[in-house]
C-alpha cells in the first residue's frame, strides 16, 4: 500500500455526523461549516425548505413535503414528528455509516422539537452513539414554547447516550450587554464545536500513544452520559492549567467527576516526563478508583509554548433537566415560572416519558422493534 492510500484510509477510517433541525439547529449548521471540520459531514434538515435552500450544510434533508408543504410546522411538535416519519428513509440513509451522530436544535420550536426526537430513535435503533445539544428558551419567550420545550426535551432523553441543555438564559452571564442578538446565540455553539474538535483531538492518529474509533465507541456506550472539553495552560503548573480549562464552561455546569467510568485525555505539546505524570496523577485522584484512565500523547510544540489537553469523561450519568412546575390554577397547564435556571433541578431519568416505547410511528417495524430493544442509560 502506498503512503497516499495509507493517508486516505487514516482520513475516512471514521466518520462523524452532525444534523441541525429547524431554523435554529440550521443556523448552527451555518456557524460550523466556516470552520471546516476535518472528517465530519454537516446536515440540515427542515420543514422551511427556503430557510433549508440557504442553509450551507454538506447535505440537505427536506422533511415533511407532503404534510407541510415546505412552509414549516407552525410551531407544531405534533407535525414536527410527522415530518421526519415521513422522510425516515433520508435520514436513515443520513447516518446509518456514521461512527458517532450529534444532532442539536432549539426546543421549542415544532420542526426541531419534533424531528430531533425521532431521528434520536433511529440513531438509537442503529446502535449509533449519540449526543444532542439543544437549547432552551428564553425566560421572556412564550409559557407555550417553554412548555413544549420541556415535553420535548423529556422525550427525547431516552434515546440519546449524551443530552446536554443549554438555557438560553445564561448567555446573559457571558454575552457582552450590547451585542447582537444573533452572534449571542452563536455562543452556545462554542459547546458543540468543542465537543466534535475535542473527539477529532482524541482520534487524531498523529502521537505517541493513540486510541482507536473503536474504544471511543466502546467507552461512550456506557450507561451514562458523557462530556468532552478542550483546555490550554502555560507557565509554571500548564499541565494542570489546561485540565481546569478543559473542566470549565461557563454555559455547562462541572462534570461529576466521581460518577465517571472511563476518561481519554490527550495531551499534547513539547512535553516533559514530569508533566505528563503530574496531568495523569491530578486527574486520578478526581476519580474513582476504578474508572479506566486512557492517555494519549502527542508531542508537538504549540504557541507560546502551550499545553493543550482533550478530555472525553463517561459513565457520567443522567444530564439535569430545569424544572418545569406545572400550576393546577392555570387553565391551559402551563405555568408563569419555567425552566429555572439557577435552583432546583431534576434528573430526567426521573421523569416518565409522554411518548411509550411501544407507539406506533409511521416507520418500518423494525425500527419500531429497535426502540423497546435498545439499552440506553435511562434504563
Amino acid at each position: 500500500m502506498n503512503k497516499e492510500n495509507i493517508n486516505e484510509n487514516i482520513q475516512t477510517a471514521f466518520d462523524i455526523k452532525v444534523i441541525g433541525f429547524g431554523g435554529s439547529g440550521c443556523n448552527s449548521i451555518n456557524r460550523l461549516s466556516s470552520l471546516k471540520l476535518d472528517r465530519v459531514e454537516l446536515i440540515a434538515a427542515n420543514t422551511d425548505f427556503q430557510s433549508l435552500a440557504a442553509c450551507d450544510a454538506d447535505k440537505k434533508i427536506q422533511l415533511g413535503g407532503n404534510s407541510t408543504k415546505g412552509l414549516g410546522t407552525g410551531g407544531s411538535y405534533q407535525k414536527g414528528k410527522k415530518a421526519a416519519e415521513e422522510n425516515y428513509r433520508e435520514l436513515i440513509n443520513a447516518i446509518k455509516d456514521a461512527e458517532l451522530v450529534f444532532l442539536t436544535t432549539g426546543m421549542g420550536g415544532g420542526t426541531g422539537s419534533g424531528a430531533i426526537e425521532i431521528t434520536a430513535r433511529i440513531a438509537a435503533s442503529l446502535a449509533l452513539p449519540t449526543f444532542s445539544i439543544v437549547t432552551l428558551p428564553f425566560s421572556f419567550e412564550s409559557d407555550n414554547r417553554k412548555a413544549l420545550a420541556y415535553e420535548a426535551t423529556l422525550n427525547l432523553q431516552p434515546f440519546t447516550n449524551t443530552l446536554i441543555t443549554i438555557p438560553n438564559d445564561r448567555i446573559y452571564d457571558i454575552a457582552d450587554a450590547h451585542s447582537p442578538l444573533s452572534s449571542t446565540l452563536g455562543l452556545t455553539d462554542d459547546i458543540l464545536i468543542n465537543c466534535i474538535s475535542g473527539i477529532t483531538e482524541i482520534l487524531n492518529p498523529v502521537g505517541l500513544i493513540n486510541i482507536d474509533f473503536s474504544h471511543i465507541k466502546r467507552m461512550l456506550e456506557q450507561s451514562g452520559g458523557a462530556y468532552i472539553g478542550n483546555g490550554f495552560g502555560e507557565g509554571e503548573n500548564r499541565s494542570i492549567s489546561a485540565i481546569h480549562n478543559a473542566l470549565i464552561h461557563p454555559l455547562l455546569e462541572a462534570p461529576p467527576l466521581h460518577q465517571a467510568k472511563g476518561v481519554v485525555i490527550r495531551i499534547i505539546g513539547d512535553l516533559q516526563i514530569n508533566e505528563i505524570n503530574e496531568a495523569l496523577d491530578y486527574i486520578k485522584e478526581k476519580l474513582p478508583a476504578e474508572t479506566e484512565v486512557i492517555p494519549v500523547i502527542e508531542q508537538r510544540f504549540l504557541h507560546n509554548n502551550q499545553i493543550k489537553i482533550s478530555m472525553m469523561i463517561t459513565g457520567l450519568g443522567a444530564g439535569t433537566i430545569p424544572v418545569y412546575q406545572s400550576n393546577p390554577s392555570i387553565q391551559n397547564g402551563v405555568d408563569k415560572e419555567l425552566f429555572s435556571t439557577s435552583g432546583s433541578e431534576i434528573k430526567s431519568t426521573d421523569s416518565q416519558s409522554s411518548i411509550g416505547f411501544n407507539e406506533e410511528l409511521e416507520v418500518p417495524a423494525f425500527i419500531r422493534k429497535g426502540y423497546n430493544s435498545i439499552k440506553l442509560n435511562s434504563q
